[in-house]
């Protein structure tokens, strides 16, 4: 992160497609509904397939093609301010998941059943607020001062889908996100193709990974492309760097050196040498990458000190300074939040938290003070990890950070005298709380930049968001209690929660006596330095090292289109206009492909299976899914090579 604030950029001509010196209707009683509905919609929809199969999928797409589709059903004559703000408003459907369904489900999971609905919600709607507020707080930062800099793959993708809704540029996008949503529909649904492009498919790739621990695998998504396309060469290189290092280098390794170190896996014990490689990854080397993010954070907060800065700074300012008086010298399109509501508001969900907290888990002041420093502290480090990682790749590791953070606040709460039951109710809570606000906080803030970018207002997304987070909270929970009673999180039949099963495993046993892998977590940390002082950012490596090799490879694919597509003419303005079209496929890569994943959900919730099993796992399939993704990456050159040329 240190690496891209220190470089040189240039703002970005800025010329939105709302003036900022003209006035909309950006809200009316059509947003709100429209908006709060789809929130509740897909925080079930969503909610639902998080718990089965660990994934979800983001609402802006889906819902801004509904959205356009209602104005022209409507004859909306406002369309554009108010499709911006419908998907704003839904965004929040998906960006609480995190929080309820990546750690409350380990409760049920952990045999726990005395938790009550309403102490379920209080934790995740304070974080959730929480997370928006920070959002608030670093906007200026991210979304203008360093427009030049971070990508924001996501929120580009947003505005640049919101934008097409006319001319030429509407068919582009339509015809790349109906390629996108059929091809990513088959290879959910049909599984014509092999989604996970792996050599183990292979009889020489499993002897290689057999004899030489060596595993290479692609996720074939076209979502993952076209985010690929946004981030970029330069990050994209970074990531995939730190993938090859964890699969390449670290998992060999850790069988050279631990080869007679007895695990477990899936409940069985064996040793190192005879383990599958994703789980030695999953068990030992992803601690590392951990480790690196967790530095990152560190790093990145201290390279960031005179932002910090200049916010407490402002904060200060403002306080003292009366709103109207503030807002009369910005333009519309700059106006957030009073400092003074987000200082205070941010405060209170800290200190709300604290008093629910010794209410429900503490047994006395110090343990209460103790856990409100943790998630204050936490709060404030891992937001700016999250908010960075959003700005490079369009992903966070919320899951991650909040495991560093879980085996942190079991230590240190451990020393305070917090052990079994009562300790993990507490720090489960602690982390439905954290994780609420950096899933918040981190995709808020893409949401933040697409209102920067097409001209909407801050301040009135900021508004409707809270009250957006408070019901889709809600409702979230609402889903895990539910699904909970209907089917369950342990036993036959139970649904997956992949996320919250790794939280389990690890609050359980350290609240009951268990160590955690320190030397793994240092190892990345001195890592993450040593890449500091070479000026290579971090916190892109260290995303790299912890996601799984299939995510960020597609990334490096789409990083590698956009180069050849910038560099496909000796006219730079030619190259521009080229890497502009291709922006406009890659979002609509990543919004078909969203609806054709939604698409698949939906079908798998209602039980319908025509996956194809015994052929998706055939070298035929995977050799179908390399035809089929090449096919998908000269659709994206080609299509952005057809940009006409620019005069002079």
């Amino acid at each position: 992160m240190s690496g891209m604030t220190n470089q040189n950029h240039e703002r970005r001509p800025y010329k939105p497609r709302m003036s900022p010196d003209k006035t909309y209707e950006e809200i009316n009683s059509y947003v709100v509904f429209w908006g709060l509905f789809f929130s509740v919609i897909f925080a079930l929809a969503v909610g639902y397939l998080c718990l089965k199969i660990g994934q979800t999928v983001d609402a802006f797409a889906p819902v801004s093609v509904l959205a356009m589709g209602m104005a022209v059903l409507f004859h909306r004559k406002n369309a554009f301010p108010e499709t911006v703000h419908i998907q704003a408003i839904a965004s929040a459907g998906t960006n609480i998941i995190g929080g309820a369904m990546f750690i409350l489900p380990a409760l049920y999971i952990l045999h726990i059943e005395d938790v009550s609905f309403l102490e379920m919600v209080i934790p995740i709607v304070l974080g959730g607020v929480l997370g928006v507020f920070l959002a608030t707080v670093f906007r200026r930062y991210f979304c203008e001062e360093m427009d030049g800099v971070y990508p924001f793959p996501s929120g580009s993708a947003a505005a640049e889908v919101l934008e097409s809704d006319e001319g030429s540029k509407a068919h582009l996008m339509l015809l790349s996100g109906a390629v996108a949503m059929v091809y990513d529909f088959v290879l959910n649904s049909l599984g014509w193709w092999q989604e996970l492009l792996t050599t183990t498919t292979f009889q020489w790739g499993q002897a290689l990974a057999d004899k030489y621990k060596l595993v290479f695998s692609l996720d074939n998504d076209a979502a993952l492309l076209g985010i690929g396309y946004f981030t970029g060469l330069r990050y994209a290189a970074i990531i995939a760097a730190g993938s090859f290092f964890s699969w390449l280098v670290c998992v060999p390794i850790a069988y050279y050196l631990g080869g007679d170190h007895m695990m477990v896996v899936d409940g069985t014990s064996m040793l190192l040498a005879e383990a599958p490689v994703d789980a030695v990854f999953s068990q030992y080397v992803r601690h590392v990458g951990i480790g690196m993010l967790a530095m990152s954070g560190i790093i990145g907060l201290l390279s960031m000190s005179g932002v910090v800065a200049r916010v407490v700074r402002r904060a200060v300012s403002d306080l003292f300074t009366k709103s109207s008086k503030k807002a009369a010298g910005l333009l519309r399109t700059q106006q957030d939040l009073p400092m003074v509501q987000i200082v205070f508001g941010s405060l209170l969900m800290t200190v709300l938290f604290a008093v629910f907290f010794h209410i429900m888990c503490s047994e006395s002041l110090t343990q209460t003070m103790i856990a409100f420093v943790v998630v204050m502290l936490f709060a404030l480090l891992l937001s700016v990890v999250g908010i960075s990682s959003i700005a490079f790749t369009g992903n966070e590791p919320v899951s991650g950070m909040t495991i560093f953070m879980i085996i942190v606040s079991a230590v240190v709460m451990g020393s305070a005298g917090m052990h079994g039951k009562a300790g993990i109710v507490a720090i489960l809570m602690m982390a439905a709380f954290l994780c609420a606000t950096l899933a918040v906080s981190g995709n808020f803030m893409s949401e933040l930049k697409v209102a920067y970018l097409t001209g909407a207002t801050p301040k009135k997304m900021q508004q409707w968001q809270l009250v957006s987070i408070v019901l889709a909270g809600v409702v979230s929970v609402g889903v895990v209690f539910l699904l909970n009673h209907a089917y369950g999180f342990t036993g036959d039949g139970a649904l997956a929660a992949p996320q919250a099963n790794a939280m389990a495993a690890i609050v359980g046993p350290m609240m009951d006596g268990g160590n955690a892998p320190w030397p793994l977590y240092m190892a990345g940390a001195f890592f993450a330095v040593i890449l500091w002082m070479m000026k290579i950012p971090p916190l892109a490596f260290a995303l790299g090292a912890y996601l799984p090799m299939g995510i960020n490879t597609p990334v490096l694919v789409g990083g590698l289109i956009s180069y050849f597509v910038s560099h496909s003419s000796k006219d730079e303005k030619v190259n521009a206009k080229r890497l502009s079209e291709g922006n406009t496929v890659a979002s609509g890569f990543v919004a078909g492909g969203a609806i054709g994943s939604l698409i698949s959900a939906v079908l798998h919730i209602a039980g319908i299976d025509w996956f194809a099993k015994a052929w998706a796992a055939s070298p035929a399939a995977t050799f179908a899914g390399l035809i089929a993704y090449f096919v998908l990456c000269i659709f994206i050159y080609a299509m952005a090579k057809k940009a006409a040329r620019v005069d002079a």
